[in-house]
């Protein structure tokens, strides 16, 4: 499932309120655009109408590829720090509200804490799945 919304957020540079998505998660296959627009930098990304500044919005994202079987959940590292990531997971470092996520595969899912990373790793699961597609040939 993807889930997207918008949000008014104020320009930390001229203070003018912009209207931006914001994405929670995404479904690789049922949203490819949204795939494609995070592996390129674009994803929850706010960029101010009136002055041009442009930020990070630093909030988590979670990241589905249904047909490889692999999730992966990007946080931002200061939320470890400070301890909001503890509200996501469980003690034991299990996601929190996925227990019941179909296909079977979210107890294995892949923690990063940099967006770098996130796209890092999606690449390589990419790789690695045209690898096993070629394999099977």
């Amino acid at each position: 499932m993807t889930i997207k919304r918008y949000e008014e957020v104020d320009c930390p540079n001229c203070g003018a309120s912009n209207r931006i998505l914001i994405w929670d998660s995404i479904n690789a296959q049922l949203n490819p655009e949204a795939k494609t627009a995070l592996l390129c930098g674009e994803i929850n990304m706010f960029a101010c109408e009136r002055c041009g500044n442009t930020a990070r919005i630093e909030k988590s994202l979670l990241y589905h590829d249904m047909e490889s079987k692999f999730m992966v959940w990007y946080f931002p590292f200061e939320w470890v720090q400070n301890g909001d990531i503890f509200d996501s997971v469980t003690p034991d470092g299990q996601p929190k509200g996925l227990e019941c996520f179909p296909g079977g595969y979210s107890g294995s899912i892949q923690y990063v804490f940099d967006m770098n990373e996130l796209v890092r790793y999606i690449k390589f699961r990419d790789v690695l799945a045209e690898k096993l597609r070629q394999g099977s040939d």
